[in-house]
């Protein structure tokens, strides 16, 4: 009986922990949400290419240190990079230099990058 109360307690205490470790995940992303479509905030839109999941262009931005959401810009999947103008070269760079897997799952570059705004 006593061990069925730790276990019980246990469990209870994970399934705490774990449900306040996703709020608070889900309130930063929703921050940066909000801070990344505020008028005031300069961004730059990349079409995510057919096939490829948003988050391999996601972890390589935030990994440089620029905030990013994906989002659609007209019919394209974008992902959204809070970026000042000053660093556009830098960000295009990084998103060039991005490891994508092919439909073989074989990897390959993303390529030339175009912004949103450039076409």
């Amino acid at each position: 009986m006593f061990i069925a109360a730790i276990l019980v307690t246990g469990v209870a205490a994970i399934s705490i922990a774990i449900a306040l470790f996703l709020r608070s995940w889900v309130l930063t992303e929703s921050e940066t949400e909000k801070r990344l479509h505020d008028p005031r905030t300069h961004t730059i839109a990349f079409a995510i290419p057919n096939g490829v999941d948003p988050v391999v262009f996601a972890v390589a931005v935030r990994k440089a240190g620029f905030g990013s959401v994906t989002d659609r810009v007209g019919n394209a999947e974008c992902i959204l990079v809070e970026c000042p103008e000053s660093e556009r070269a830098h960000l295009r760079t990084l998103l060039e230099t991005v490891q994508v897997p092919q439909y073989d799952g074989s990897p390959a570059r993303a390529g030339h990058v175009v912004f949103e705004d450039e076409r």
